[in-house]
């Protein structure tokens, strides 16, 4: 019995032996795993080298709508072995800081760049196309000849752009309609000692009447770029100046063109909604030439309140596009005729408008490309400092970045330029079936 005891007791020792090396065996095992596990590099897979797909390949495991904060780069880009070559670290950079270009991809892809067409009218004159038939048109014009006009835009003093853009328009209007011409802020100069002088110059340099080219060209040369900007004393202006010839039998436009916001202290929203609302204009129209943001809000704001619109042109016949703008509404008289005007100067202000969005499609990529260009740099300046790359891949590696970045925004000029120029196709292909549709009707 003894000696079973002691084979007992002996068995039990071996076992808690046998258990403790297990356990540590098992300890072990596991300690290799986790630190094997922390040594395991990420899977980062081969950046693209074209920009459609560079545009299709984010948003990378950094990319946020924020600032990334320097610890958290640093941890990231402590799994990359030293001594990186410079694809190895492009790859690595692009897994971590590629943008999500999805929001402005979607809407190119979602851009729609075709018109409308409105149906044509039968046949015969209604009743309402006969009372406009009796209607005398006027055209008001107020032009904006304060100091700022005389700047630059793409290659064209604007003041010059304004005047050859004017002589075009007026030179179409039927031989019936009448013009008026009244030029305001065209004395004195933009300083404070002028200012009162400058912001009392508002005058007629041709009065109401049909047109005549050399007396309107002999008005237009009467003046230049000068001093402030009276916007509200001069609608107050034109009010009186149409009320005179105004009456049951008469339907008048004013536009305006300016490069900027009232400088003289009046209110030219409350003074474009007096002169609309008193029946004397159908419409306020404002046409700004190269305009800031803040202007663009008032003037936007004048020409809503008379009754009108308001666009933002950079060139002399964008100039001339905007100021048709609804002018074939006041000026045609035959239904078919005043159809076609219609729907044509709708599909040039539609295209205008199009046309701004896909700048602002663009713009909105620019800035996705700065800010991924951004966040490349800050993890290529890490990179340097922590001496995870040589003088060598450094070099390589800002060449790739900067070469990404060129790739991705000739690839949004691409875009931008493809969708300006099929909405540009697209509306004369409307155009087309417009006076397909007019001639039809007069055979």
């Amino acid at each position: 019995m003894k000696h079973v005891r002691w084979i007992i007791i002996l068995m039990s020792v071996i076992a808690v032996i046998l258990s403790g090396c297990s356990n540590d065996a098992a300890s072990t095992d596991g300690q290799e795993k986790e630190k094997s596990a922390e040594k395991e590099e990420p899977n980062i897979p081969e950046a693209a080298n074209n920009a459609e797909e560079m545009a299709d390949e984010g948003p990378g495991k950094l990319f946020t709508t924020g600032k990334m904060g320097t610890e958290k780069l640093d941890q990231e880009l402590e799994a990359l072995p030293e001594n990186v070559n410079a694809e190895e670290a492009y790859n690595y950079l692009t897994y971590l800081m590629a943008a999500d270009y999805d929001s402005a991809l979607k809407k190119y892809e979602e851009f729609d760049p075709t018109f409308t067409m409105g149906d044509a009218p039968a046949n015969g004159d209604s009743d309402e196309t006969q009372e406009e038939e009796k209607k005398k048109q006027h055209v008001a014009l107020l032009m904006d000849a304060s100091g700022s006009m005389g700047g630059h835009v793409n290659g064209e003093v604007k003041m010059t752009a304004a005047k050859d853009a004017l002589k075009q328009f007026v030179s179409d209007l039927p031989e019936d309609a009448q013009v008026m011409l009244r030029v305001y802020g065209h004395k004195g100069t933009g300083s404070d000692a002028d200012k009162e002088m400058s912001c009392n110059s508002s005058e007629v340099v041709y009065p109401l009447d049909t047109y005549d080219r050399q007396s309107f060209d002999s008005a237009l040369s009467e003046f230049e770029p000068a001093g402030w900007t009276p916007l509200a004393a001069s609608v107050k202006a034109a009010e009186k100046d149409l009320k005179k010839q105004s009456g049951d039998n008469t339907k008048s436009i004013v536009y305006i063109i300016s490069d900027g916001e009232e400088t003289c202290g009046g209110d030219p929203v409350k003074a474009a909604s007096q002169l609309h609302e008193s029946g004397i204009a159908a419409a306020v129209n404002i046409i700004g030439f190269d305009v800031g943001n803040k202007a663009q809000e008032q003037l936007r704001e004048v020409a809503e309140a008379g009754g009108g619109e308001f666009t933002n042109v950079k060139s002399s016949e964008d100039m001339l596009e905007a100021a048709e703008n609804n002018i074939s509404e006041a000026l045609q008289t035959a239904e078919m005729n005043m159809w076609s005007a219609m729907e044509s100067t709708d599909i040039r202000w539609d295209a205008i408008h199009k046309k701004d969005d896909v700048d602002a499609i663009a713009s909105e990529f620019d800035d996705v490309i700065a800010k991924e260009h951004g966040l490349y740099m800050d993890g290529f300046e890490r990179l340097q400092e922590s001496e995870k790359i040589s003088e060598e891949t450094a070099d390589k590696l800002r060449e790739r970045i900067e070469k990404r970045e060129e790739k991705l925004l000739n690839f949004n000029d691409g875009k931008r330029k493809e969708l300006r120029d099929k909405v540009e196709d697209e509306r004369q292909k409307t155009i087309e079936m417009i006076d397909e549709k007019r001639e039809k009707s007069s055979e």
